[in-house]
């Protein structure tokens, strides 16, 4: 089985409103709905889970029943996220755990419910490689000169950004090595972490490079919102000159 674990325990504190950024709307839509949309859409994965703040949890309940018909509500479980991403993430794994066992030929993918314009190309390719090695994370070669900088404030050293690779999600990776490596972390341990990837760099396990997109941006701030309301606009503008 394929298991998609859709994070969306923010709160929306960076975004500077009191609801959290996945619930605000982009074009009309609910972003956390246009993430759920693309994995649905890619027929690739056999649940979708949603990890969500407690106080958010029957709000996105709702919207699921009211977008999604009877049979496609059934692949969806919800699970209560936790302090942290890593938190909410481990919910997902014992959930999976409890419901449906640990199987070596379980995938499971994660991914930030802020980041709607995740591609089925993107999907498909994290899943492949997950398969092939175990464990793989979508990554974007740098495209810029990266520096180091002194403690008195100069730039000391460059990066070979040929080497360099901002990461993405999806992250996926095979269910029973993932269950093994991330109940080998204490909880404090997992809660200093910020992506899935650690969990393995931080134990000197290889994290294959997987397809990223330039567009598989992460939706932080406002002026995210706005750059992908354009972004839309833009894509309905050529369609409609194209048509």
């Amino acid at each position: 089985m394929v298991f998609a674990a859709i994070l969306a325990g923010g709160k929306g504190t960076r975004v500077g409103t009191n609801v959290p950024k996945q619930f605000l709307t982009l074009a009309g839509r609910p972003i956390i709905l246009r993430t759920i949309d693309t994995f649905l859409s890619s027929k690739l994965c056999d649940v979708i889970y949603v990890s969500v703040n407690e106080m958010w949890l029957e709000h996105t309940k709702e919207l699921v029943k009211t977008n999604y018909d009877e049979e496609t509500q059934k692949m969806f479980r919800f699970v209560c996220g936790g302090k942290e991403r890593m938190m909410s993430f481990l919910n997902v794994i014992y959930d999976i755990r409890d419901t449906y066992g640990i199987n070596e030929s379980d995938i499971v993918l994660s991914h930030d419910a802020v980041r709607p314009f995740v591609t089925h190309e993107v999907i498909s390719d994290c899943l492949e490689k997950a398969k092939e090695y175990k464990v793989a994370m979508a990554s974007l070669q740098s495209a810029d000169t990266t520096y180091a900088m002194g403690k008195d404030g100069y730039l000391t050293s460059t990066y070979d950004r040929k080497l360099l690779y901002v990461g993405q999600t999806p992250q996926g990776c095979r269910m029973d090595f993932m269950y093994d490596v991330i109940n080998s972390y204490s909880e404090e341990e997992l809660l200093a972490m910020t992506g899935t990837s650690q969990l393995f760099i931080n134990r000197g396990i290889d994290v294959k490079v997987s397809l990223g997109d330039v567009n598989n941006l992460k939706i932080t701030t406002l002026k995210d919102i706005d750059f992908c309301e354009y972004m839309l606009n833009k894509e309905k503008e050529e369609a409609s000159s194209e048509g």
